[in-house]
């Protein structure tokens, strides 16, 4: 939980979560036994919510928004790359 904002004490603590990799990867490592449960693709969406600044600009840049993370594990480099290329 986050508590404070530099100096200043918040009024609501915020829960903050790791990045997506931090629960994904360990995950992978179970699910993933023999070259056959490969490739995994997942796609996952997240809402995300920035704190960095006070007044967002509207159509510019908002406060909460809707992210969309990909996540693959290949048995080689050229399935890899035929992914993302």
């Amino acid at each position: 939980w986050v508590t404070k904002s530099g100096e200043s004490d918040l009024e609501v603590p915020l829960a903050i979560r790791p990045t997506s990799e931090t629960v994904m990867y360990p995950v992978f490592a179970k699910w993933i036994r023999s070259h056959r449960d490969l490739p995994l693709k997942l796609n996952q969406w997240c809402n995300v919510v920035r704190w960095e600044f006070k007044h967002p600009t509207p159509f510019i840049r908002t406060r909460e928004f809707l992210w969309q993370e990909g996540h693959t594990a290949h048995a080689n480099k050229k399935s890899a790359d035929d992914e993302v290329i």
